[in-house]
């Protein structure tokens, strides 16, 4: 599942840089995922949820309940000048590919397929709000061999935070 969480926010994220420039240096990125492809996250102590929550995951409480995750990553100037935010090797793992993008104005469309182990296909839109933010959308359809298929929904956020990256 963790595994999974990471693919959706990296697939969602690597479109951060793809229309308009960003700022390069620190970024916090907040996403929040539902739907019914969730699975009920285990029972956990006090202390290690406290700590789950220090690394930004706040975790749901039911199946299909909202998790939501808030991530820092460094764009360096070659990145925000290409418009290519870092991938993961998650991402490379799993074969992302992005079609089918198009950018009107402010916002950019896409398609996404993965076909690596976890298959996946989806479609997102990622709207800036100038070079230091920018908010979004991604819907994911997976088809799991024991779950059968399911649907996941992420909504992100963007702000840039400093130039340096600590």
């Amino acid at each position: 599942m963790r595994k999974l969480v990471f693919l959706v926010i990296a697939a969602g994220a690597s479109l951060a840089g793809t229309a308009h420039a960003m700022k390069p240096g620190l970024w916090e990125v907040t996403s929040q995922m539902s739907g019914g492809g969730m699975p009920a996250m285990p029972a956990m102590s006090d202390a290690e949820r406290k700590q789950m929550e220090a690394m930004g995951v706040k975790m749901p409480g039911a199946a299909g309940g909202a998790m939501s995750v808030v991530t820092k990553h460094c764009v360096t100037k070659e990145q925000a000048a290409n418009r290519q935010p870092p991938q993961s090797d998650e991402d490379r793992r799993q074969r992302c590919e992005q079609k089918d993008v198009k950018t009107s104005g402010n916002t950019t469309t896409w398609k996404i397929e993965c076909s690596g182990e976890q298959k996946m296909t989806g479609t997102g839109s990622i709207t800036y709000q100038g070079e230091e933010s920018y908010k979004g959308e991604s819907t994911f359809n997976m088809q799991d061999a024991k779950r059968g298929p399911s649907t996941m929904k992420q909504t992100y956020s963007g702000k840039w935070l400093a130039t340096a990256c600590k």
